[in-house]
């Protein structure tokens, strides 16, 4: 498009990037903007007048056990109203690829409704799904005795050490989520989705006093038309005794408020025999976790469990719109070529493919890919579950 123009924002950009997000989403200040340091932003511009934005946090992402990567999350993306359809998007998004590389690994995006023109839009600039997520309900909570108490923000805030230690010990074999440290429950909590969509958060604890042993985090949106039910964004502990009184806490505090509960739940989550047992309905998936790795090769080394079982080869890839080298051993003698759709290249390079059963079914074909080659593939890139938490949505 003739004078149209996209670039990374610079803090000169900031009442620029929020003309066009905030006709969009609930409004951020320029303050709020700047509390954040994890965002940046894709602009466009048309004949120097803002026409589109896609803000971006960077985020320290787990894909496996041992294995961080750098992702920037797509979140509030808006193109003006009149500029709508015209391709400005996907020139906001080939923008971020070009400034990313080098310094992330990963374009993400927290998405549903995939019959939507808006779910076919990140489709068509390049991302894959990653994970599936499925709402799960408890409509009528229950009121329980248990050993839990309620507390809120200021004791999440005192107590992210021990939470660190519980959340550890459920989803220390899990990947799919920002990298939890000591301060990250403060720091998201306290990120421009918290500051436009304002909540109370709870924090139900176990064992009501003395060393936490587990515990839930649940929020409730002050909107009166989203006060409804509370959210679940986070259960963890040391045992799944722990995990069974914070839930049951939850459903009193629940019952209590008149309320029904929501979660959000993946495939392999560890919570849902947990759920189902309490009486949480299921329904049909309605969210996915969407990805583009922005250079392959480079994510490859940094996803692969262990090079050293494919040193003696050189690997390439191919798909039907992309083909190139993910890794050359300083011993190749042998070449390999990996031959896929754009999803299952995706999926390995973040740890989600089980390779022998991608190869077993034709998913995921490999020249030359004798017995041995797959067995080195599979212990390279051993498949990871993801699990989804609410806390992390942006």
């Amino acid at each position: 498009m003739e004078g149209l123009g996209c670039r990374e924002a610079t803090p000169d950009d900031v009442h620029d990037l929020l003309k066009v997000r905030n006709a969009i989403f609930p409004p951020l200040t320029p303050e709020q903007w700047f509390a954040d340091p994890t965002m940046t932003c894709s602009m466009a511009y048309l004949h120097g007048e803002p026409v589109g934005a896609i803000p971006l946090s960077v985020r320290d992402f787990r894909l496996a056990p041992g294995v961080c990567v750098q992702a920037a999350f797509e979140n509030a993306v808006g193109t003006r109203e009149d500029m709508r359809g015209k391709g400005v998007g996907t020139a906001v998004i080939n923008a971020a690829r070009e400034f990313l590389l080098g310094r992330c690994d990963d374009l993400m995006v927290y998405r549903g409704a995939e019959r939507s023109d808006g779910y076919r839009f990140y489709v068509k600039s390049g991302h894959q799904d990653l994970l599936y997520l499925r709402p799960m309900v408890r409509s009528e909570p229950q009121r329980h005795e248990s050993d839990t108490a309620v507390e809120g923000l200021p004791e999440i805030v005192a107590g992210q050490a021990e939470m660190l230690g519980c959340f550890d010990a459920t989803y220390g074999a899990f990947g799919g989520f920002p990298r939890r440290h000591e301060t990250y429950w403060e720091q998201q909590l306290r990120s421009p989705i918290y500051l436009v969509l304002p909540q109370q958060t709870f924090l139900i604890r176990h064992p009501a006093t003395g060393p936490l042993s587990a515990y839930a985090l649940a929020g409730r949106r002050n909107r009166e038309e989203q006060r409804d039910h509370l959210s679940i964004m986070e259960v963890a502990g040391h045992t799944e005794a722990g995990i069974e009184q914070v839930l049951l806490g939850l459903d009193d505090l629940a019952a209590r408020e008149g309320v029904s509960i929501r979660t959000l739940t993946s495939a392999e989550d560890p919570l849902q025999p947990a759920l189902r047992r309490l009486g949480y309905v299921e329904h049909l998936r309605v969210t996915m976790v969407m990805g583009q790795p922005l250079a392959p090769s480079d994510l490859f080394a940094k996803a692969c469990a262990d090079l050293s079982v494919l040193e003696d080869l050189k690997i390439d890839f191919w798909a039907p719109f992309a083909d190139g080298t993910l890794y050359e051993g300083l011993n190749a003698s042998r070449e390999v070529t990996l031959e896929g759709k754009d999803e299952v290249l995706y999926r390995l390079l973040n740890r989600r493919l089980d390779v022998r059963a991608a190869v077993r079914t034709e998913w995921l074909t490999i020249r030359n890919g004798t017995p041995d080659i797959v067995d080195r593939f599979a212990a390279a890139f051993p498949y990871t579950p993801w699990v989804y938490h609410h806390l992390d949505y942006i």
